[in-house]
C-alpha cells in the first residue's frame, strides 16, 4: 500500500547545505551536494576556502547567518576549546524550524542536551548523528527513542576501503616520520625538532 505524509522524507536537491568546517571532509561534501544536488552552499570555517568558492560555488557567511538560511546544517569540526559545545540552545534557536541537523565531527562540539530539547520542543525538524558527547551513547539517552533522530554509533566511515586506507595511511605516516620526514598529517608540527 501507499504510505501517507507522515512518512515522507525531506528531497536535498535545491536545498541549502551550510557547512560548518571547510575541511578536506567538508570539501568532500560541498562537491558532492553541489555537483550531486545542486545544492546552494554556505560555509563558515576559521578563513575562506578559494577552492569552495570557486568549485563549489559555496559562499564564506558568520555563523548566524549560515544557521538561519540554511535547510540542512552540517558540522565537521575537530574538537578544541574553541569548538567545545559551540552549537548549543541559542544557535538551535537560530535555525529553521524545517532544518536537518547533522554532526558528523565530534560529538562535544555539540551540547547534546540543547540539540534533545530542540528536538523535542521542534525547533529544528530531525537531526542526523554519528558522533556523540559520551560514546558509546547511553542506551537510555532519548536520542536513541526520538522519531525524528538517525543515529549511527560513530560508523560513518566505516567501509573496507576507507578503514584499509586508513590503516595503510598510518603505516606511510610512520615510515615518513622514522625517516625525519613529519610534512604530511603532522597535527602538532609546533613540537617537532628539527
Amino acid at each position: 500500500g501507499s504510505i501517507g505524509p507522515d512518512w515522507f522524507g525531506t528531497d536535498v536537491h535545491h536545498k541549502t547545505l551550510g557547512i560548518v568546517g571547510m575541511g578536506r571532509i567538508g570539501l568532500a561534501l560541498a562537491q558532492r551536494a553541489h555537483f550531486g544536488f545542486n545544492m546552494p552552499i554556505l560555509y563558515n570555517a576559521r578563513r575562506h576556502h578559494s577552492e569552495a568558492e570557486e568549485r563549489f560555488n559555496a559562499r564564506y557567511c558568520d555563523i548566524d547567518t549560515l544557521l538561519a538560511e540554511s535547510d540542512f546544517v552540517c558540522v565537521i569540526l575537530p574538537l578544541t576549546d574553541q569548538t567545545h559545545h559551540m552549537i548549543g540552545a541559542e544557535q538551535f534557536r537560530k535555525m529553521k524550524k524545517s532544518a536537518i541537523f547533522i554532526n558528523a565531527g565530534r560529538g562535544p562540539v555539540v551540547d547534546e542536551q540543547a540539540l534533545i530539547a530542540a528536538l523535542q520542543r521542534g525547533d529544528i525538524h530531525a537531526a542526523g548523528l554519528d558522533v556523540f558527547e559520551q560514546e558509546p551513547l547511553a542506551k537510555d539517552s532519548p536520542l536513541l527513542s526520538l522519531k525524528n533522530v538517525v543515529a549511527l554509533p560513530h560508523i560513518g566511515s566505516a567501509t573496507h576501503e576507507t578503514r584499509y586506507n586508513m590503516a595503510a595511511c598510518a603505516v606511510d605516516n610512520l615510515i615518513n616520520a622514522l625517516n625525519g620526514d613529519v610534512s604530511q598529517n603532522c597535527v602538532n608540527p609546533q613540537v617537532v625538532k628539527k
